[in-house]
C-alpha cells in the first residue's frame, strides 16, 4: 500500500524544477546537479519507506543490525556534505545540524517500529 507511480513521478518532476531552480537562482550548474541528485535520493527512501514491509523483508533491515548503523551513518553524512557543498554551511555546525535533523528522523522511526519487526 505504498505510493503510487503517478506519485513518484510527479515527486521525481517536482525535483528536476527545484533543480532548475536552483540552477537560475545561484548561476551554477553544479549546484542545480547537486541538489537533484538530493532530491531525488529523498524521493528514493521516501517510495522505498511507503513500501516499508517489502523493503525492510528485501534489505533484512529488522532494527537490529549493521546496515542499520550504516544507514543511520549514511544519512547524517551525505545530508551534512550537501549542506555543506550547497549552502556553504560550516563542516562542524553541518554535521551538528545533520546529526540532529537527519537523527531524529531515525529516531522516530525507531520508536514506532514494533520491537518484533
Amino acid at each position: 500500500m505504498g505510493l503510487s507511480m503517478n506519485t513518484v513521478q510527479r515527486m521525481l518532476g517536482a525535483s528536476l524544477v527545484a533543480s532548475l531552480g536552483v540552477w537560475f537562482l545561484q548561476g551554477t550548474v553544479m549546484d542545480a546537479v547537486l541538489t537533484l541528485i538530493a532530491l531525488c535520493a529523498l524521493t528514493g527512501v521516501v517510495w522505498a519507506l511507503s513500501e516499508r514491509e517489502s523493503t525492510f523483508a528485501y534489505l533484512n533491515l529488522n532494527g537490529s543490525g549493521p546496515w542499520n548503523m550504516l544507514a543511520v551513518l549514511a544519512t547524517i553524512v551525505v545530508f551534512a556534505q550537501v549542506s555543506i557543498s550547497i549552502w556553504a554551511f560550516p563542516t562542524v555546525g553541518a554535521y551538528i545540524l545533520s546529526l540532529s535533523f537527519i537523527g531524529s528522523f531515525w529516531v522516530t522511526g525507531y520508536m514506532m517500529q514494533p520491537n518484533g519487526a
